[in-house]
């Protein structure tokens, strides 16, 4: 993909968001919450939620709690651990 084309912004339902968040939250993991009206993104640690309707991201800046119905999609960030040595 070259920078003149558009890339088209991938819509997640209610369930897929909250399924993506709940692995997240139990791996540990870092995600990428896309904002639906503001084109906005938000990067940080899931977090678990007492309130259904947010999300709660610890950010570098501190927590920030999210309503879903404002979330476009989320990405889940993995890292990958390489062991051993590589030959280059």
């Amino acid at each position: 993909m070259n920078n003149k084309e558009k890339r088209e912004p991938v819509t997640m339902n209610v369930k897929e968001i909250r399924q993506e968040i709940r692995a997240a939250v139990s791996m540990g993991e870092q995600i990428v919450v896309f904002i639906s009206h503001t084109r906005e993104r938000i990067k940080g640690i899931a977090g678990h939620s007492n309130d259904p309707k947010r999300v709660k991201i610890t950010t570098d800046e501190g927590p920030v709690w999210v309503p879903i119905s404002n979330v476009e999609s989320v990405s889940r960030v993995i890292r990958l651990r390489i062991e051993g040595t590589t030959e280059e």
